[in-house]
């Protein structure tokens, strides 16, 4: 049953545990787990294990915490849903290219999401850590005709099996802490008017 997703009801039963180097952590409720990952305590290159798990397993790897199954627990409005901090501005599914820079590293990658204040990015770099100030250029592009600069702070990374190269394997969010005008403007635009849906493919 590894991997399988259960009822939200029969998950947040279950007591799951944390691995952090060679120590346990728990038990812990689903809930205590959601809002872990919420917080940036926990990410999707640790290791869990609840009783209908074989093994650990990266909580990236299960479909207990994958997007979807998130993304569903807060639309029905399940009794888990309280474990979910509400986000402070609108998200829309987004990709477009950008540069990064980290006063060391020059890297590519390009946009999963975006909001007014924050960004899901996949960049081509696995060793930037939470908390590290990023340097991005949105570039421009059929969906963003004029590039902008945004000064951004690592807030969680994911593990991911989509990759840019053999290099990268790793999803940021990221929260912008400056952004030009420019930028500002066009984060509105994407995000209370938006690109389509066919645009954004």
């Amino acid at each position: 049953m590894s991997g399988g997703v259960q009822s939200a009801t029969a998950v947040n039963a279950q007591q799951w545990y944390v691995l952090r180097g060679e120590m346990k952590y728990g038990p812990y409720e689903y809930r205590s787990l959601i809002t872990m990952i919420q917080n940036g305590e926990l990410f999707d290159y640790n290791y869990v294990w609840a009783p209908h798990l074989e093994n650990w397993s990266l909580v990236g790897e299960l479909q207990d915490f994958s997007r979807d199954r998130l993304c569903r627990l807060i639309e029905t409005k399940d009794h888990i849903a309280g474990a979910f901090k509400d986000r402070k501005a609108a998200r829309v599914d987004l990709i477009t290219p950008v540069y990064a820079h980290n006063d060391y590293n020059f890297f590519d990658g390009h946009t999963l999401s975006v909001s007014e204040n924050g960004a899901l990015v996949l960049l081509n770099d696995p060793l930037l850590l939470p908390s590290q100030k990023i340097l991005m250029h949105f570039r421009e592009s059929e969906l963003n005709p004029l590039g902008f600069n945004v000064l951004a702070e690592i807030v969680r990374k994911n593990y991911s099996k989509q990759r840019l190269n053999v290099k990268s394997g790793l999803h940021y969010a990221v929260r912008f802490l400056q952004v030009q005008d420019l930028g500002k403007t066009q984060f509105i635009n994407w995000t209370r008017g938006g690109a389509s849906k066919e645009e954004t493919k």
